[in-house]
């Protein structure tokens, strides 16, 4: 038995029909949408008195469109594939594919315990925080040229596509006790695997399984994924703070117009960048990134916040920017019959480099 305290308008006051503040759920499911209610009585911790107004409400249905646009977002780039068959192998996969598999891990067994212990809102907050921030605002915008530019059958673009299937394959699952006409939906326009695709309900999936793979279980934790790109993750925002400096003094317009040149006078430092380089240009999505050893940091530069030995230069990008994908690039203009766009796009359309 789960008792809760009252149920209060969004001043503390109790429902009263002298008050006119009372909120009909038959109105709520007429105005929002009856996956709304689940969600505000979820979000709600029951531990105190439970508020709802038309201003919560609102505000719900946000977070929901946050998670439903999402999910929309990785099922119009699910359309041609079939698990079965276009599935990269994890070794296959990029970094950036790896940690965020490796944070989806970590949000299963956060939502998990979440609902053994009743804690319900801890659950959804989990599920909204991971689809507004690490995928939102960090991989799903990452990995767009990938997803958009890259010829349908390469393998950079399935394994990006083999990455967010595995993403919806989770998401549609802890989702389906709080959003259950919403993961219904998802569930029957997604691509599925062999062995669910007879399964006619969302609600009648098996609750999804730890991958040991995906948590790098195996790995010590100083090598795991999470470990090698945490300084990346960090530097993000001081990049976006670099680029948006350029961007209000009409230097750059798009990201993709920079070029990012990250300095260190630290040796070990300088050896881990210089690891990662190939995978910077889509994490910090621009055009190029050099990474470079300076005795002397220009104080004039943007400093990193947590890494006082790292500080961001940005620039106008080299080469010529590629009609098709955005990008800059030095081969922009080389193939006669394709003067406009990169050799990437070349690769891309099926003509030769």
């Amino acid at each position: 038995v789960l008792t809760h305290g009252f149920v209060v308008d969004g001043l503390g006051r109790k429902m009263s029909k002298s008050l006119g503040n009372v909120i009909s759920p038959q109105d709520t499911i007429k105005d929002y949408g009856a996956d709304i209610l689940r969600l505000w009585v979820a979000s709600c911790d029951y531990n105190e008195d439970i508020r709802i107004s038309r201003e919560i409400l609102s505000r719900l249905a946000e977070a929901y469109r946050k998670i439903r646009n999402t999910a929309r977002f990785i099922l119009s780039n699910l359309f041609d594939f079939n698990p079965d068959k276009d599935k990269a192998s994890y070794n296959d996969l990029r970094k950036i594919d790896k940690w965020i598999l490796w944070r989806l891990e970590w949000l299963l067994d956060f939502v998990d315990n979440a609902y053994k212990n009743f804690e319900f809102y801890k659950a959804y907050k989990g599920i909204y925080d991971f689809c507004n921030e690490e995928l939102s605002m960090y991989y799903l915008d990452m990995i767009k040229g990938r997803l958009y530019t890259y010829a349908a059958n390469s393998s950079e673009r399935r394994q990006a596509q083999t990455t967010i299937f595995e993403i919806l394959n989770y998401l549609v699952r802890i989702i389906a006790p709080l959003l259950v006409f919403t993961s219904e939906e998802i569930w029957q326009n997604m691509p599925r695997e062999k062995k669910d695709s007879s399964v006619p309900s969302v609600h009648l999936l098996d609750w999804p399984r730890r991958n040991p793979t995906f948590g790098q279980d195996n790995t010590p934790i100083e090598k795991n994924i999470d470990s090698q790109l945490s300084t990346i993750i960090k530097l993000i925002s001081d990049v976006a703070k670099a680029l948006e400096e350029k961007r209000s003094q009409g230097i750059i317009g798009s990201s993709f117009d920079a070029k990012i040149n990250v300095l260190t006078k630290d040796e070990i430092r300088y050896k881990y960048l210089e690891s990662l380089k190939g995978d910077l240009c889509e994490i910090f999505k621009v055009s190029q990134v050099e990474i470079k050893k300076a005795d002397n940091l220009d104080s004039n530069l943007t400093r990193a916040i947590e890494f006082t030995d790292i500080v961001i230069e940005v620039l106008k990008a080299d080469g010529v920017k590629c009609v098709r994908c955005w990008n800059y690039s030095q081969s922009v203009g080389h193939n006669k019959n394709h003067p406009l766009i990169c050799d990437n796009c070349l690769k891309a359309i099926g003509g030769k480099k």
